[in-house]
């Protein structure tokens, strides 16, 4: 969480999808571009710690103070910090309002690509299987029911955008991450299906 002024705050957000695709071009003729790989694993790990943060404001009514960093609780309908700072439920909700960052199935992924990308420093070849991972996931993983991929959540643009993005990812042949690939083409037709799309 960023703090513009006392009560205006900016969240990371989703990544530009031209970034992934470079990224992934390059890696698929076996170019390491460090540069936007570090760019793109980067705006993910903001982007999942946003999503920790707005899911712990959402869930628990815990927010982090971003003058101070302290944790505050919700009280009487406000967050109030010892340091002057203060917002209200209802604003500090409509920062994150339609930002597709809230749902609990997505935290678990968002926390494992922190832990994946941290484990995987100096190693190119780690990194993108950590941003691999994460990008073929599906909420459902985490909660038995039928919905949209984790994607979404990370990658800026509509469900239909995001979906066919991750399925002209699904070209490549990298053997370390076609499994990532093969079981998102399967989860995919399977919510098709479901779904009645």
């Amino acid at each position: 969480m960023e703090t513009i002024n006392k009560t205006h705050i900016k969240w990371a957000t989703r990544v530009s999808p031209d970034k992934i695709r470079q990224l992934y071009a390059d890696d698929a003729r076996q170019i390491i571009n460090h540069d936007l790989l570090q760019d793109v694993g980067i705006a993910f790990y903001a982007r999942a710690e946003a999503i920790i943060e707005i899911n712990r404001i959402h869930m628990q009514n815990i927010a982090t103070c971003p003058a101070c960093k302290t944790d505050i609780r919700l009280r009487e309908n406000s967050y109030s910090c010892n340091c002057g700072w203060c917002i209200t439920q209802k604003d500090l909700h409509h920062t994150y309002k339609g930002k597709q960052a809230v749902g609990p199935s997505i935290v678990e992924f968002a926390e494992k690509f922190i832990r994946d990308w941290n484990r995987a420093a100096g190693d190119a070849r780690k990194q993108m299987i950590a941003i691999d991972f994460l990008i073929h996931r599906f909420h459902w993983e985490m909660t038995e029911r039928p919905t949209r991929p984790v994607a979404v959540n990370y990658i800026d643009g509509s469900m239909g955008k995001v979906t066919a993005l991750i399925l002209e990812l699904a070209e490549s042949d990298d053997i370390s991450r076609v499994k990532n690939r093969e079981e998102w083409v399967k989860n995919q037709s399977l919510a098709r299906q479901i779904w009645g799309e």
